[in-house]
């Protein structure tokens, strides 16, 4: 389990990285934020998957 959130959380946050160096968002900051959502996604997402399996229970 911890192994699969921590690989699922690095690569989202590599492709939140990609996405919001390559993507013109304006003159402020020109970032989307999308390296701190996407990882924040992708470690709820695995969270709720193990509560829904149940793999969790003792």
């Amino acid at each position: 389990m911890y192994l699969k959130t921590t690989i699922f959380t690095i690569i989202a946050w590599f492709i939140g990285l990609i996405l919001d160096a390559n993507i013109p968002f304006g003159d402020p900051m020109g970032f989307l934020g999308l390296r701190n959502l996407f990882p924040i996604l992708a470690m709820g997402l695995c969270i709720l998957h193990e509560v829904k399996n149940g793999s969790g229970k003792r």
